[in-house]
């Protein structure tokens, strides 16, 4: 097929491989499950939240959950991205349980979607800073 052919072909594209479905999760606006490694992405929060402030922050956003099945510290890891930026993991059981639940949905290849908060992020007037916590909003992963 050559290039005007293949440009102006009425022929649909194929859906590109390798993208992910997305399932969207909710957990009842409880937020009940902190991501770990959060102290290795504080940059990454305080990009997303601003300068940090006397109070700290409470603020929501949406999170991506990405799995990681090439991570070579833990096959079953799973990515948590705000705005593009990671922020953390799952904890290793967490993630076990995330991706049973995908696998329930007969889904185990998306990616998840869902509501987090940022937690802390404050400063004192002495100069001490509070570090960044990130909750996730997700169905109950221990039942």
């Amino acid at each position: 097929m050559g290039l005007f052919t293949s440009l102006f072909s009425s022929k649909l594209p194929e859906r590109p491989s390798g993208k992910n479905e997305v399932v969207v999760l909710t957990g009842g606006l409880k937020f009940e499950l902190e991501i770990t490694e959060e102290a290795r992405y504080q940059a990454a929060l305080e990009a997303i939240c601003g300068p940090r402030v006397a109070r700290g922050v409470n603020r929501f956003e949406t999170a991506r959950l990405i799995s990681e099945a090439k991570n070579p510290r833990d096959k079953n890891a799973v990515r948590v991205e705000i705005r593009g930026k990671q922020v953390g993991y799952l904890s290793p059981d967490a993630a076990i349980l995330y991706r049973q639940q995908l696998i329930a949905r007969d889904m185990p290849k998306a990616n998840g979607q869902c509501q987090a908060v940022i937690r802390g992020g404050w400063v004192s007037s002495d100069g001490r800073t509070g570090a960044y916590e990130v909750w996730l909003d997700l169905p109950t992963l221990y039942q």
